[in-house]
């Protein structure tokens, strides 16, 4: 089944206590502890949101309750600035915190917390499943979360490298920047690519992430297809600046 995602209003909450610290390398990005709390008491407000959510899916089987996990796990997207080699660029900027929860008949769901233009945390999406989460637990101490959306990657970077987290051989920042700067460069805003309408789709059937031995890095989990509107909102937040639309994989 594809991964679900519901564009949400602009909502906040009251801050509570957060079991889940926020990285160093989340706090070298200027995102802090108290932007984690802020940004998950905007999740936890949403519990009758996530009790319909849960109710309209297709795999509803009737009325659940809904339990908002006590983390708020920084993710961070592909940044443009890297991919075009811009000396000192990271490979991800910041795009939002993932807030896990669970209905009482087992399923789950992430919150996706962002910052507004008013410098307010709010909940721009739900998304079906717990994929930052179980990888964010998989991430050594220090290290930080990097998705490449376009092919669905999942990465810890730490120490100037990156270990993919569906398995596959760690790489140097610097080799990684070859590879999506050789596979997006030429499709940013304002290339013949994007001039083309070519934006709504990138295949991740014919170019993918090397996995060290040659082979191609399967899909670490099917994330179906993230309107490109939701995506554009997160990545703008995040300063990214460039949206590509990730394609619907089979299941």
């Amino acid at each position: 089944m594809s991964r679900r995602v519901v564009v949400l209003a602009v909502l906040t909450g009251a801050a509570l206590l957060m079991t889940a610290p926020v990285s160093g390398a989340a706090q070298s990005a200027g995102i802090s502890s108290a932007d984690a709390v802020a940004a998950h008491a905007a999740a936890a407000s949403l519990q009758d949101t996530l009790v319909r959510f849960f109710a309209q899916a297709p795999d509803s089987h009737g009325p659940v309750t809904v339990r908002v996990a006590p983390d708020a796990y920084p993710v961070y997207e592909l940044s443009a600035d890297f991919v075009t080699g811009k000396p000192g660029a990271a490979p991800g900027d910041f795009a939002y915190f993932a807030v896990p929860a669970q209905a009482s008949d087992g399923r789950t769901a992430t919150l996706w917390s962002v910052r507004g233009d008013d410098g307010a945390w709010q909940v721009g999406n739900i998304a079906s499943g717990d994929v930052e989460g179980a990888y964010a637990r998989q991430l050594p101490a220090g290290a930080q979360l990097l998705h490449e959306p376009q092919v669905d990657a999942w990465y810890a970077v730490r120490d100037g490298r990156l270990t993919p987290l569906a398995g596959g051989t760690a790489v140097t920042v610097a080799d990684y920047q070859r590879t999506v700067g050789a596979r997006y460069a030429d499709k940013l805003p304002g290339s013949a690519y994007a001039r083309d309408g070519e934006a709504g789709g990138y295949d991740a059937t014919s170019q993918v992430m090397p996995r060290g031995d040659g082979g191609p890095a399967a899909p670490s989990h099917d994330t179906g297809w993230v309107p490109l509107l939701i995506l554009a909102g997160v990545l703008a937040v995040s300063g990214a600046g460039y949206v590509f639309h990730l394609r619907r994989q089979a299941a």
